[in-house]
């Protein structure tokens, strides 16, 4: 039992010596900044804080990367350290463009896969360097496709459990030029995983001996990885885009899953490129899709006929304590009618102390809302609304 501990210790602590872990951090907070310098722009206040970005994208992440460790160990899911490497370096490369759909496992398998497959011999002259390209160079092809696949399983579940969780409002211009309102829908999840690395690079282990790889043991190494996701949402609420593109992401990858599974059974690596080429391919096609959908369909917080559409709610607000939701409609604000942004800040000025709201639910149903007022909150209640003349942006979705 003590020696099991003493595995996973030193498998554990190249997760702090891989530069990757590091560079998702100073990736999500990036993001972070400009998330709230936006929020900043368009409301004059940020929504979420920078640390938000950190919680909903490291516990998640941690969860699920650590459900799918248990799994792909027992499972025999193992890669040369070559192979972790260069991913590695891939993900970094990725990240510097600043765009989240492209620091994906798809992309940087798929890169890895290729490198595996084709890169011709090469020395260095540097031992450590060249042992990594050789491992690279003699990795496992099936089990980087396995890699893959079981990512984009990950994907899915991130995306149909928490995805749709604190997404960030923003003001944006519609086709014809008028201001509309969008959830973004945007995340870097930190998904450690713990994989299994042939030889004695970590360190040869003697109680897997169901999963000894020819003549040479295998160690532990928890691997940091990212699954990054970015979409604006103008069509509807988040919530079911979000989960819609998860279920699909999830059935690609349960796919793929099984065709890995089998490609490995039967010998034939080679046929891994199929399924990272047909994960990248239909992953793209999915996100490019869902762009069309927002681009073709009418916008949902834009100007209406009857009332203003809440935009979103900020938290510790007066508004968050109301019974108000993203999405209703607020028609009469301490009786008068709403038929512009303008009219709710008007009618929240006639009486400082008490605001009653007249609300249409997703029902149609109308309710009130009301609650008295303090000098030291928010002296529009924390309700943010579409507001035409703000729009800055074009409609770039995604």
């Amino acid at each position: 039992m003590i020696d099991q501990v003493i595995e996973i210790l030193k498998g554990t602590g190249w997760f702090f010596l891989n530069p990757l872990f590091y560079a998702i951090l100073i990736f999500t907070g990036i993001h972070a900044v400009t998330r709230v310098k936006r929020e900043r722009s368009d409301f004059f206040v940020r929504v979420y804080d920078v640390l938000d970005d950190y919680a909903r994208g490291i516990f998640p992440g941690l969860v699920v990367g650590l459900i799918f460790s248990v799994l792909s160990v027992f499972a025999g899911l193992f890669l040369p350290f070559g192979v972790i490497a260069v991913m590695s370096l891939f993900y970094i490369l990725l990240g510097l463009t600043l765009r989240k759909n492209f620091l994906n496992p798809v992309f940087a398998g798929a890169l890895t896969y290729v490198s595996a497959a084709y890169l011709p011999p090469i020395e260095t002259g540097v031992q450590l360097i060249d042992t990594w390209i050789a491992g690279l160079q003699g990795a496992p092809l099936g089990m980087i496709a396995l890699l893959v696949a079981m990512f984009l399983v990950m994907e899915g579940v991130l995306l149909i459990s928490v995805g749709a969780e604190h997404t960030s409002p923003i003001l944006l211009r519609g086709k014809r030029g008028k201001g509309i309102g969008a959830h973004v829908v945007s995340r870097i999840w930190l998904v450690p995983m713990f994989v299994l690395v042939p030889g004695t690079t970590i360190a040869t282990t003697s109680w897997f001996p169901f999963l000894q790889i020819g003549e040479t043991g295998v160690g532990l190494a928890l691997v940091p990885f990212a699954i990054g996701f970015h979409h604006a949402v103008s069509q509807s609420l988040p919530g079911p885009i979000v989960k819609a593109f998860g279920v699909r992401i999830f059935w690609l990858g349960l796919i793929l899953l099984a065709g890995s599974i089998a490609l490995i059974y039967f010998d034939l690596p080679v046929f891994g490129i199929a399924v990272v080429g047909f994960a990248v391919v239909v992953r793209t096609v999915l996100i490019l899709y869902y762009r069309k959908l927002e681009v073709e369909r009418a916008p949902y917080f834009s100007a209406l006929n009857e009332g203003i559409r809440v935009l979103g709610i900020i938290p510790g607000s007066p508004a968050s304590k109301m019974n108000v939701s993203i999405g209703e409609r607020i028609t009469r604000v301490n009786g008068i009618t709403m038929e512009r942004v303008e009219d709710f800040y008007m009618a929240l000025q006639s009486n400082a102390a008490y605001c009653k709201l007249q609300v249409l639910d997703f029902n149609g149903e109308v309710r009130f809302v009301q609650r008295s007022l303090y000098e030291n909150e928010h002296h529009e209640l924390g309700l943010l609304f579409a507001q035409p003349e703000k729009a800055k942006r074009k409609r770039a979705i995604g």
